[in-house]
């Protein structure tokens, strides 16, 4: 139940205009708002920047009391054309600027935005007259550092000394506020927050970031030792308290937002590892501390409590929502891995996204940050010779936020071959056709395309949006490609064929490059098999056939053996695999030599489910145990049938003969790396 603050109300506004409310927490108060005040008309101001996304506002959208308009605090005219055309009484100002790790390398937006931003607002109330709340909504950051031995937090009239340029500029903001209620007599309220966190939020912020790498089986990077304490606050409570602040707040007052249950931020992580079962000695990975982390921020909320606000979900109810929020949405915020960096630096341009992609952890010799077209570049200390030089390499990469994109970014940063990551979407031929005039590659490597989520059924309902990126997205590159004199390598997959008299079970004989799919169970192998024979017609492309990717860390979702492991129930076919390890350094030996055409990208032989559970057991958990089911028992918990096939690699085995066996590549790369028995 929602409790209402109307009844005890001292204010009731009609008509509000919530600044920045396509963001993470004024998205969920404008949002409850709507839900709970029909009566009240809210106006939402949102430029749109990197951390901002309108479906925040879905809840919202069909409302007839809500209105979005596009547009910067920062335009005089278009704040005062506001305020005077929708007769705004009230004022909640959320929007800013608010990462710290990004006011450390882009300060000046921070003021622009934080300060000059504020000033605009509030020299528009003080023209036009009609404001009846102008509420400011700042930070606990402001305070500064909280002594570690403090048993009494922060309260609201203690002194503002903040540490590092976004708190200075929340701060300097709050002084503007306070001499506009003074000087003027604006009827303005401040509110200081702690931490706050759920669904929606940008995956800069540490609990998203967290959850997404979690996701992703990558390391969950902590800065310094992980000691630094902050307190966290689960958005829905935060947005009742706005709610509250908003009704029974007092005119010329600051309200702390906060909680006194504090977390260490290894406590964090180590909270995140256990809802994915993972292990934290494992998964964690201490980085290099920010230029300045205050160690604890500590605030006295009793100001609020008093007003009748408290908080309601505790952490495990809290976190556990969020978890399950960003895995049924992973794509909410589209490509965000430059976010997920230790270290990101995001350049705050409207209209998108944009990552500087340096890495503090890294030198100067060895990383190369160059303009706002430049996602991350690894640029290879060179040695003076008195020979000249062969061309470099330069590798465009479409397929940031996937499984292989990530780990061929890896692999070209430990060889030192420079890269960059594709921004433009694959179905949109201008954009990648600026990703190409901007980047000037050498070689084009194409991992993106749709597999479904969790799984291949997902294409069954969502057949446009597969067709959209797995054939017309993959065919407008090779194009682009084409006019370019470029070489793609095409990551494709062999799951385009199945069993049959031809190409028995257990006969030895794999479906070469030149046989013609068969298996036409899912959708998902339609269209792959689709834009296969269409690029036969580019004699650019290079396509490697995948068959269930494995790979080391056997604590990625999608990871073949982990997928297995966790299955009650598994098939036993035997199948021709692909080991990631082995085989993407292969793909990029494939691009130098410029080798074209359809490869069976698969190590040789099969090898079927038990025998990798067999493997797992010896190698991993000698407790461990699984149970099979048929073909038949499998077709009754899955949407589409599943291809199950033996490829013939000798194509591949021939170009490159150090090419390992299945069993064998299994053992070398992934199981004695992680044997534990």
């Amino acid at each position: 139940m929602c409790r209402s603050y109307i009844p005890m109300a001292s204010y009731t506004p009609k008509n509000i205009l919530i600044t920045g409310a396509a963001g993470f927490i004024a998205s969920h108060v404008c949002n409850r708002l709507i839900r709970n005040y029909p009566d009240y008309k809210i106006v939402v101001l949102d430029k749109l920047d990197y951390c901002s996304n309108l479906k925040n506002l879905f809840p919202s959208k069909s409302s007839p009391n809500f209105k979005f308009v596009k547009g910067d605090i920062g335009s005089a005219d278009l704040v005062n054309f506001l305020l005077i055309t929708e007769s705004i009484d009230t004022i909640m100002h959320f929007a800013a600027q608010t990462h710290v790790d990004n006011s450390f390398g882009n300060s000046f937006e921070f003021t622009k935005n934080n300060i000059y931003g504020t000033h605009v607002l509030l020299e528009a109330c003080k023209v036009t007259g009609q404001i009846r709340r102008f509420i400011h909504v700042s930070t606990d950051e402001v305070y500064g550092e909280t002594d570690e031995d403090a048993v009494v937090g922060n309260h609201e009239a203690s002194q503002l000394l903040p540490t590092n340029p976004y708190s200075a500029t929340k701060a300097g903001a709050e002084m503007l506020v306070m001499a506009y209620g003074r000087s003027y007599g604006l009827p303005v309220i401040t509110t200081r927050g702690n931490n706050v966190y759920g669904p929606n939020q940008f995956p800069e912020k540490l609990i998203p970031k967290f959850i997404l790498l979690a996701m992703r089986g990558l390391p969950l990077p902590i800065h310094g030792d992980g000691s630094n304490v902050r307190s966290y606050l689960y958005c829905e409570d935060v947005a009742e308290a706005f709610e509250c602040i908003l009704h029974k707040g007092e005119v010329g007052h600051v309200y702390n937002i906060g909680t006194k249950k504090e977390r260490r931020v290894i406590d964090v992580a180590k909270d995140v590892c256990k809802l994915f079962s993972m292990d934290p000695e494992t998964i964690i990975k201490f980085v290099e501390n920010r230029p300045f982390n205050d160690q604890r921020y500590f605030l006295d909320d009793q100001k609020l409590k008093n007003l009748g606000w408290s908080e309601r979900t505790t952490w495990e109810e809290g976190l556990k929502k969020t978890m399950e929020w960003y895995t049924q949405n992973p794509d909410w915020w589209g490509d965000v891995s430059g976010a997920l960096l230790p270290h990101p630096r995001m350049l705050m341009m409207p209209g998108g996204r944009h990552f500087d992609g340096s890495e503090e952890s890294k030198s100067a010799s060895d990383v190369a940050t160059n303009s706002s077209t430049q996602t991350r570049m690894v640029i290879p200390t060179s040695k003076s010779t008195g020979t000249p030089q062969k061309p470099s390499l330069k590798f465009l990469i479409y397929g940031r936020t996937g499984w292989i994109g990530g780990l061929l970014s890896n692999l070209c940063e430990k060889q030192g071959i420079p890269f960059e990551f594709g921004k433009g979407r694959l179905e949109n031929r201008s954009s990648l056709i600026a990703d190409i005039q901007n980047i000037k590659p050498t070689h084009v490597f194409n991992a993106a395309g749709v597999t479904g989520r969790p799984n291949v059924d997902w294409c069954e309902s969502h057949k446009t949006e597969t067709i959209r990126a797995n054939v017309a997205g993959t065919l407008t590159l090779a194009d682009v490609c084409r006019e370019n004199g470029l070489l793609m390598m095409n990551f494709a997959t062999g799951c385009i064929f199945e069993y049959d008299a031809a190409h028995p079970e257990g006969s030895g004989i794999g479906y070469k490059e030149e046989d013609k799919p068969n298996f036409i169970g899912s959708f998902y192998s339609k269209t792959k098999a689709m834009v296969e024979e269409l690029l036969k017609e580019y004699d650019n492309v290079c396509t490697l056939r995948v068959r269930m990717p494995i790979s080391s860390d056997l604590n990625n979702p999608r990871n073949f053996i982990t997928k297995i492991s966790r299955y009650n129930k598994v098939v036993n076919i035997p199948n021709s695999m692909t080991i990631l390890d082995e085989l993407l350094p292969i793909s990029i030996e494939m691009a130098k030599r410029n080798l074209r055409g359809i490869w069976n990208f698969t190590n040789p032989g099969v090898v079927s489910h038990n025998e990798i559970l067999e493997m797992y057991k010896s190698y991993i958990d000698p407790e461990f145990k699984w149970a099979n089911f048929t073909l038949e028992e499998q077709a009754k918990v899955i949407v589409a049938p599943r291809s199950n096939n033996e490829m013939d690699a000798s194509k591949l085995k021939k170009e490159f003969p150090e090419l390992l066996s299945i069993q064998d590549s299994l053992i070398k790369y992934v199981f004695e790396p992680n044997k534990k028995t």
